[in-house]
């Protein structure tokens, strides 16, 4: 009997899984979607809108999902919607709340229900959210889209040789180059560039990589060729080094990605030359391990942990060679721990590899002397009573701990209910074994 339950039980499932795809395109029929829309107002919002009709019945919920295509992760909403034969719903994102950068390709499809339970599923649809605000131009080479709308076609070919000139730079780094397409939107003054920027970002800021988009944004004067060698190929090196790397569980330390991002620039910064110097002589170095979290908000560390980590990086490259870098690279992608990777590539410890890279530096001219702190705390530390507490002292050299305390027969009344609580509850636990070890024999 057994065995004929288990192949009835077989049966009905096989027919079940026969009968599911004419369930869902008899769900299909029954429902039908006369239009689904979306419309980027950028920087404000994104507009959903859909019509659908149903024959059979009512259609009672439309349930929205989006997401930026190449997050691949979507966001399910319950859009309100009056039950009928024919229905019209909206949804709009607020992307001032939830930013999205310009350029981003957004991936949607609607869920529809009727009121029989019967679901369709729209095809997957794209809306880019575009910033109309300008009109641009665009030029493509090596999977990067450089957008401007200032300088004509002059300035488009200065951002389009920053940007192949960086990756070579890159290339020539770690072994790799782009292997996903990157937009560049290049923004002719940092005012304009604000307007496409998340609310309440820092003033400063004058370049964005968004890894995860394959999306840049930044400012750069029409002509400007030194500030085009600099963003574009700092901002190309941490996309590249993102889809190198992509795991799911972390990527390479700060020091890597930002000592590469800088090393891919077109020209060294006279700074970094002399900061590093600076701090050698004076023994304000940061070492390297913490150089493997963020950077320091103070902009005077900030600035040194940008130096160390171009000057580490060139020094991996120089001293090992590109074939080394890119397996470190390779070792990060594989979510190896920084000190074990360094292990395993370079036969280095992180403290090894910081002590290496500091004799190419000049020697430290001064000895740091730590701010002294006091060893043990003050003879009169405790000499005032705890505030609330009034007329407890220290006692007396052997004494008992209760000396000089009004209310200390309370206190060792409440310990000595406390010790019999204990037992009490000790015993309660002995006598429920015992019973359930007569109960098992």
């Amino acid at each position: 009997m057994k065995k004929i339950a288990r192949y009835l039980l077989i049966l009905v499932l096989l027919v079940a899984g026969l009968l599911a795809p004419a369930a869902s395109a008899g769900a299909a029929e029954s429902i039908r979607v006369v239009s689904a829309t979306a419309r980027s107002e950028f920087p404000a919002r994104i507009t959903f809108d859909l019509t659908a009709e149903a024959e059979a019945g009512e259609i009672v919920a439309a349930q929205l999902l989006y997401g930026a295509t190449r997050q691949k992760v979507l966001t399910a909403v319950d859009v309100p919607l009056t039950p009928g034969r024919r229905i019209e719903t909206r949804h709009v994102l607020d992307t001032e709340v939830y930013y999205y950068p310009p350029g981003t390709a957004l991936s949607y499809r609607w869920v529809l229900r009727d009121a029989s339970g019967a679901e369709v599923t729209t095809p997957p649809a794209e809306v880019i959210h575009h910033d109309a605000r300008f009109s641009w131009a665009e030029r493509t080479e090596r999977n990067v889209t450089v957008f401007w709308y200032q300088g004509g076609a002059a300035s488009g070919e200065v951002l389009i040789n920053a940007a192949t000139a960086g990756l070579d730079r890159i290339a020539a780094a770690i072994g790799a180059d782009l292997e996903q397409p990157v937009r560049v939107y290049v923004y002719a003054s940092n005012a304009d560039l604000r307007g496409a920027l998340q609310a309440n970002s820092v003033d400063w800021v004058g370049g964005q990589a968004f890894t995860d988009l394959g999306i840049i944004v930044g400012a750069i004067a029409p002509g400007d060729v030194a500030e085009a060698g600099r963003l574009i190929p700092h901002e190309l090196a941490h996309q590249v080094l993102a889809q190198l790397t992509d795991n799911p569980y972390g990527g390479p330390p700060p020091w890597f990605d930002e000592g590469l991002a800088m090393h891919a620039e077109a020209q060294r910064d006279d700074w970094i030359d002399e900061r590093l110097e600076e701090a050698a002589r004076q023994g304000r170095l940061i070492p390297l391990e913490a150089l493997a979290a963020s950077f320091p908000a103070d902009t005077d560390q900030a600035l040194l942990s940008y130096a160390q980590s171009q000057s580490i990086v060139e020094y991996l490259i120089a001293t090992y060679g590109a074939d080394k870098v890119r397996a470190l690279a390779l070792a990060f992608a594989a979510a190896t721990p920084v000190d074990q990777a360094l292990q395993t590539v370079l036969g280095r410890s992180v403290d090894e590899l910081d002590a290496e890279w500091r004799a190419t530096l000049p020697p430290q001219e001064r000895t740091v002397v730590p701010t002294p702190v006091p060893q043990s705390a003050p003879a009169d530390r405790f000499a005032e009573p705890p505030v609330g507490v009034p007329g407890i002292g220290v006692g007396s050299p052997g004494g008992s701990g209760f000396a000089g305390v009004p209310g200390w027969p309370l206190v060792a009344g409440a310990l000595l209910c406390g010790a019999v609580l204990l037992l009490a509850g000790t015993g309660a636990l002995l006598l429920a074994w015992r019973a359930a070890a007569t109960k098992g024999r």
